[in-house]
């Protein structure tokens, strides 16, 4: 098994309330921080799990009607936020990332994938066709902003599809290690959106990035389903389900995993230490 370094950071946030993350509670004000993951492979460079937002999703929603998404979901973002301006003030050239999992193709995921010129996309293909020459409603049924897509993913994209899974892993079903070193482990966690991939990864620990499977660590420890409400924006809520009853027994035979929600701001904050 390989190792890789691993951090985690954050390009924006979106305000959100409790009562829709978790079923029955107050309309407390929350931040759903767009994180996404720095990855180092020893053999394979530089990997992203996701880009977080860019303010290209300003200049994406300007007019009818992906405004309404605009309208709907306040996105906060500055330049220095914006992946590639962070990992550069970190030392790290945009131009060395080699490879970026896309765990779907919502603004706050994709918005920096323009930024990255050599980097190759990971995706799931069901997750790509579901968005591909997605326009007006269409799009914003999806959450999809096309202005974020780059013109030529599909040339640079490797799709994975789950009728080719390697292995299997309790509770996350069948799996692609990408590399075949056990390192990147790509698992299918449906339903939010179509085709939604999460990643396990060895760095110090073993970790385990479920995107928006869950969105806080409540969701998947304590099966805690957000609003109704929100079902009516997700692919397909028997799939949500599915997945997070699924990650919930991953979770159970597998406590010394760190299960990261990518938009749970307490999972965040303590493993950057960020305040």
């Amino acid at each position: 098994m390989v190792e890789v370094k691993f951090e985690l950071r954050s390009a924006g946030y979106c305000e959100a309330k409790e009562s829709q993350a978790l079923r029955g509670r107050p309309n407390n004000p929350m931040k759903f921080y767009a994180t996404y993951a720095h990855i180092e492979h020893p053999v394979h460079g530089h990997i992203l799990f996701d880009t977080g937002y860019t303010r290209r999703f300003y200049e994406g929603t300007q007019e009818l009607p992906l405004k309404i998404y605009a309208n709907v979901t306040k996105v906060f973002i500055t330049e220095e936020e914006e992946a590639k301006n962070a990992l550069q003030e970190s030392g790290i050239d945009p131009a060395a990332i080699k490879y970026i999992i896309v765990s779907h193709f919502h603004a706050d995921h994709i918005g920096g994938l323009k930024d990255f010129p050599n980097a190759q996309f990971i995706c799931s293909k069901e997750g790509f066709e579901d968005v591909i020459g997605k326009t007006g409603f269409s799009a914003l049924r999806r959450g999809f902003v096309p202005n974020l897509l780059p013109d030529d993913f599909s040339e640079r994209a490797h799709f994975v599809s789950f009728d080719r899974a390697t292995k299997k892993v309790y509770g996350l079903g069948n799996v692609i290690d990408f590399f075949g070193d056990d390192s990147l482990i790509i698992c299918r966690l449906n339903g939010h959106v179509k085709g939604q991939i999460g990643l396990l990864l060895q760095a110090e620990k073993r970790i385990l990035l479920i995107s928006d499977a869950a969105w806080l660590t409540e969701n998947y420890k304590d099966l805690h389903l957000p609003s109704p409400m929100v079902r009516l924006f997700f692919h397909s809520w028997r799939a949500y389900k599915e997945s997070l009853y699924r990650v919930h027994a991953y979770h159970k035979r597998n406590p010394e995993t760190e299960i990261i929600p990518c938009h749970c701001e307490q999972t965040f904050r303590r493993i950057t230490g960020k305040t």
